[in-house]
């Protein structure tokens, strides 16, 4: 391989359709990325996507490409789970925090492998090891654990040895944690004022144990440290401090070290295509993630490839990324000889199973479950939105009307917007005179305060009973009188999960 080779091979791209038509090909092989990611816009049916797989691999192949070709995808279950449209939903990993057991972030993990084995996709971008400490992070939320280090370490590593018990390698991110801040890196560069002995004491530990996990790789987040000096300004995954000092050398960490896709906002606002290249290969990252536009990706190379021939990066640093990535693959084709998926025939069952274990009655004060034939019901239900671009939560109203009156109980249903004005307030309280009780689904109403103050007028005139279906946060934002069910999901087997937990009265099965 001549240079440009060999750093395109350092380089993820993407591909804009459904199809590997003879251009992709043609662009594969003038520009010679060592892998390629998939998103929901590569994605419509199984039939369609395996044929993408497929094609992506024969031209790697004819091109001479090592193998496996490194094709990955986010598929971290939840909010973020591009295969929920031909395959059983996976809870996320809030959900699954709520149960505090590692069988069933094993299970978890096992099952989204298992999916990924079936479709061919050698790699995911999972799991996500942030701490999320702050409850306004519009990024992370329900995509974490949890806002407990030790908590999530376990969750994670279970994760983890569930997708390499179904034969895929995985992706630990986002180093050193991306649940303290309270920015969206896709759209600005967050800052993160932790001191370096408090990260390495909170955020830091789920990373340390996925090492001792034998993670195959760990993506660096987009954010700086401003109390952490030895960055020098830099955010993370540019950081030769994070990426070399700290992850490579003080946590030992021997596989790859990949950034997030660099045209986020957060990178690409704020620093030169060439110089992104260069900085990134100089902190030490081994791949860099640039996943959408073909120009920003040529000057990301001729910035490496020009940094290489005027002498401020060595082509023997090249040669070392090169070697994990060979490493790399050589993991994957390990973990794939030795898999054991779960059967197809059993995804249904064992995600319906996973998915009810996760759906916990908080509490019921008034002792208002389960749900009375004899009762009316109001049923107030938010629009399904996307939070931030790290998420794919379908925008379909959310079916839990229909599961409860084809379970014999008498409600009547009510779409409310995310964040209800006093107007749409104050005509529900008018009308609830005909009800006995309001059913209530919440949507991060920690944030959106007109949910709370729509939960406070209810629970004066009516008892109310709370499901909340994104961040368990809103709980403890409710008044203590209401009955509290934390779902933290919504996809349909959560939706019947909740309406079990709502006409039994009973978190266990």
């Amino acid at each position: 391989m001549n240079l440009e080779q060999k750093i395109a091979r350092m380089c993820v791209t993407g591909l804009p359709s459904r199809q590997a038509d003879p251009q992709f090909e043609a662009r594969l092989e003038a520009f010679p990325a060592g892998g390629m990611g998939l998103f929901p816009h590569n994605i419509d049916n199984e039939s369609q996507l395996r044929r993408l797989v497929h094609d992506v691999t024969a031209a790697a192949d004819r091109l001479g490409f090592p193998s496996p070709y490194l094709l990955s995808i986010d598929e971290e279950g939840g909010s973020l789970a591009n295969l929920k449209g031909m395959f059983p939903h996976v809870p996320g990993n809030r959900a699954v925090g709520l149960t505090g057991d590692p069988a069933a972030a094993f299970l978890q993990g096992k099952l989204i492998g298992s999916q990924l084995a079936a479709l061919g996709i050698p790699m995911s971008w999972a799991p996500v090891l942030d701490v999320n400490t702050n409850i306004l992070n519009p990024v992370v939320g329900v995509r974490s654990y949890g806002e407990e280090p030790a908590i999530v370490a376990e969750l994670g590593t279970a994760f983890i040895k569930g997708m390499h018990e179904s034969g895929i390698a995985v992706t630990a991110k986002h180093f050193p944690g991306h649940g303290q801040v309270d920015g969206d890196s896709h759209i600005e560069l967050p800052s993160c004022g932790l001191p370096l002995e408090e990260l390495k004491s909170g955020p830091l530990i789920p990373f340390t144990a996925a090492i001792a996990a034998d993670c195959d790789a760990i993506m660096m987040a987009h954010i700086v440290f401003p109390e952490i000096p030895q960055a020098e300004g830099l955010p993370a995954s540019l950081s030769p401090y994070f990426v070399t000092d700290l992850l490579r050398n003080e946590l030992g960490f021997q596989g790859i070290i990949c950034t997030d896709d660099v045209e986020m906002g957060a990178i690409r606002n704020t620093f030169e295509p060439e110089l992104i290249g260069e900085l990134a290969v100089t902190a030490g990252n081994d791949m860099i993630l640039m996943c959408h536009t073909p120009e920003f990706q040529d000057r990301v190379i001729r910035g490496i490839a020009e940094a290489v021939r005027q002498g401020r990066i060595t082509e023997a640093r090249i040669d070392e990324s090169l070697q994990r990535i060979d490493r790399l693959q050589e993991r994957m084709l390990l973990h794939s000889r030795h898999a054991s998926p779960v059967p197809r025939a059993e995804w249904v069952s064992r995600t319906a199973k996973l998915t009810r274990s996760t759906v916990k009655l908080q509490r019921d004060p008034r002792q208002r479950l389960p749900l009375s034939p004899e009762l009316r019901y109001l049923l107030l239900l938010p629009q399904p939105e996307r939070l931030t671009l790290a998420d794919n939560t379908d925008s379909k109203a959310l079916e839990l009307g229909a599961l409860l009156a084809d379970r014999g109980f008498n409600l009547t249903v009510h779409y409310i917007p995310n964040n209800p004005a006093s107007g749409i307030i104050n005509e529900i309280v008018a009308g609830l005179e005909e009800y006995d009780t309001v059913i209530l689904g919440t949507w991060n109403a920690h944030i959106f305060s007109g949910q709370l103050e729509l939960a406070e007028a209810v629970n004066r005139e009516k008892p109310l009973i709370a499901a909340v279906l994104r961040n368990p946060y809103d709980a403890e934002r409710l008044p203590s009188s209401v009955s509290v069910i934390l779902v933290c999901g919504t996809s349909n087997y959560s939706l019947e999960s909740l309406a079990d937990v709502l006409t039994t009265g009973r978190t266990t099965l």
